[in-house]
């Protein structure tokens, strides 16, 4: 196994591990163990990553990232952990991958704990926030509480490790007004990443008996949409990325009940877009042509060309249009909608 030689330019590439719940201490409400695969242990790892890169066309051109996600990574027993830290600097000492990324509660960030994935190659930690809002932790049996958040996000940003954070729209006990107290809070710790997934109700969960029971109600696909827009349109706006919007498909995801889509986060985009499409004709008139970035087609025209349909515009591309930005094709280049255009319309 070869580690190549990096093209600069390049996004990284992440190779996934899954450690599938090791270092969790409990089962949080939402949360069904059963539906996760067994952990990778460590001495799988090198053939993992090895695996990826031969599968992976661009693999040995690009900036490699190894992403221990599915656990708490360092609520892990010490000893197990030590095994995984190990073996991450092996592979970063040989030059197979050029660091390491992982996901954990908030609970379970110390000053020790990052100086130990610091001193292994570590170069970011995603914090799973979820809400900051304690009554919402507190009903969705999370086990902390908003000051770990703040604490452990603190811990990151100081150390001067990149900084992710993880919030899960529509959990027990939110209404808009909660989940904008958590987005604004949560711009105040000026994450560098975020993933974002409005919860959904999976079989064999306590908060399935609560659905079943008629004691929660998730949201509704479109309203798990727009709060995660609103979020994401924060987010970006204060240069944070988005890793991802919405729970990846998988054959063993069983859901019992809420806003689960294959294409959520695509949904989110091309919402924005309908959202900008409909302010660009309110402002230039019925019938106008609006011009994008060719690769923000798609999110223009919608999911299944929706969009297009509904409010009946055509449509051209230019490539010197900044992504993310609409104008009209007669219209002076200073008359344009963004996407922080449109926050005030979402929720």
């Amino acid at each position: 196994m070869q580690g190549g030689i990096e093209i600069a330019g390049l996004p990284p590439v992440v190779i996934p591990v899954f450690i599938s719940n090791l270092g969790c201490p409990h089962r949080c409400l939402f949360c069904d163990q059963r539906q996760f695969s067994p952990p990778v242990q460590p001495d799988e790892i090198p053939l993992v990553v090895e695996r990826f890169i031969d599968g992976c066309a661009s693999g040995r051109s690009r900036r490699r990232i190894l992403g221990f996600f599915g656990g708490s990574f360092t609520g892990m027993e010490p000893r197990f952990l030590r095994d995984y830290l190990e073996v991450t600097r092996g592979l970063v000492d040989d030059g197979h991958i050029h660091a390491a990324k992982a996901s954990t509660r908030p609970d379970m960030v110390t000053e020790e704990v990052i100086d130990l994935l610091w001193r292994s190659g570590f170069e970011e930690l995603e914090i799973g926030v979820q809400s900051m809002d304690d009554a919402v932790l507190a009903a969705s049996a999370r086990g902390h509480t908003s000051d770990d958040s703040v604490r452990a996000c603190t811990l990151v940003r100081t150390s001067g490790m990149r900084l992710g954070i993880q919030l899960m729209p529509g959990l027990p006990g939110e209404g808009i007004p909660s989940f904008r107290r958590t987005v604004d809070e949560v711009l105040r710790l000026r994450p560098h990443t975020a993933r974002i997934y409005p919860t959904v109700v999976l079989e064999g969960t306590a908060l399935e008996n609560l659905h079943r029971l008629g004691d929660y109600e998730p949201l509704t696909l479109e309203e798990a949409v727009d709060r995660a827009l609103h979020a994401a349109i924060r987010l970006e706006t204060q240069g944070c990325t988005i890793l991802r919007m919405g729970l990846p498909q998988s054959p063993a995801l069983k859901v019992a009940s809420g806003p689960f889509h294959p294409c959520f986060g695509f949904l989110v985009r091309a919402r924005a877009y309908r959202f900008m499409a409909a302010r660009a004709i309110s402002i230039l008139g019925e019938g106008c042509r609006l011009v994008v970035n060719p690769r923000d087609v798609p999110e223009l025209v919608g999911y299944r060309r929706g969009t297009a349909r509904e409010l009946n515009f055509s449509y051209s591309f230019n490539e010197t249009i900044p992504r993310g930005t609409i104008r009209g094709d007669a219209a002076p280049e200073s008359t344009c909608i963004q996407l922080q255009d449109i926050l005030e319309y979402i929720l």
